[in-house]
């Protein structure tokens, strides 16, 4: 399993066209809040029923977690970001993100090994999380992802896959998910590599962590 087709560049360009998509959804649903309560005011001032209130609290959590992230990939991209050294274990990083990633998606297969590392425990929580996320997306969409762990010397490695393993035909692109670039960042930061294949319907991405 290589990364291959993308350099550092690519991978920027990507980001920013993922986070481009992914910030128009918020700001629909926001602009749709703003004339359904428009329309029932009449001409008064905006009043927000029931069903209005949650949307426009949801689509503005959105628009805030994007702006975050976004930050916070810029202070990656400038070194004024120190990261923890941990200790993260993976059990308790692979059970958070599972619920972090939500109840739409399941994560089936082996558990992480019993193991600490000097590993960032926030962002490594969040990197699970939206490469889960990432794969289910560019995968088969079932909402199953699958997990393999294995210990390698010094290194520990995370499989996460969707779909039927097809030839790799296709590169990561925007339409894999912010998370995915987000959550490589992290990984990066916490010293450790990035690995994916992606086909038709299938991706599986391999995060490798220093012990």
């Amino acid at each position: 399993m290589v990364a291959v087709g993308l350099d550092e560049d690519d991978y920027r360009r990507e980001a920013l066209g993922a986070f481009s998509h992914e910030i128009r959804t918020p700001l629909t649903s926001l602009r749709m809040v703003m004339e359904l309560a428009g329309r029932e005011s009449a001409g008064g001032p905006l009043t927000l029923d029931a069903e209005l209130a949650p949307m426009l609290h949801a689509s503005v959590d959105s628009l805030q977690a994007l702006a975050d992230d976004l930050q916070e990939l810029s202070r990656f991209e400038r070194g004024r970001l120190v990261l923890s050294r941990g200790p993260a274990g993976l059990r308790a990083a692979q059970a958070a993100a599972a619920e972090l990633a939500g109840p739409r998606i399941s994560v089936t297969g082996g558990e992480a090994p019993d193991v600490d590392g000097p590993w960032d425990p926030k962002r490594l929580v969040r990197a699970l999380a939206g490469f889960v996320e990432s794969a289910n997306r560019a995968g088969d969409g079932s909402g199953e992802v699958a997990v393999r762990w294995t210990v390698d010397g010094a290194f520990v490695s995370c499989q996460l896959s969707s779909g039927i393993p097809r030839p790799a035909t296709k590169n990561v692109a925007a339409d894999v998910g912010f998370c995915f670039f987000r959550s490589r960042a992290y990984t990066l930061a916490m010293g450790g590599a990035v690995e994916w294949e992606r086909g038709e319907h299938y991706l599986a991405i391999r995060l490798l962590l220093p012990l």
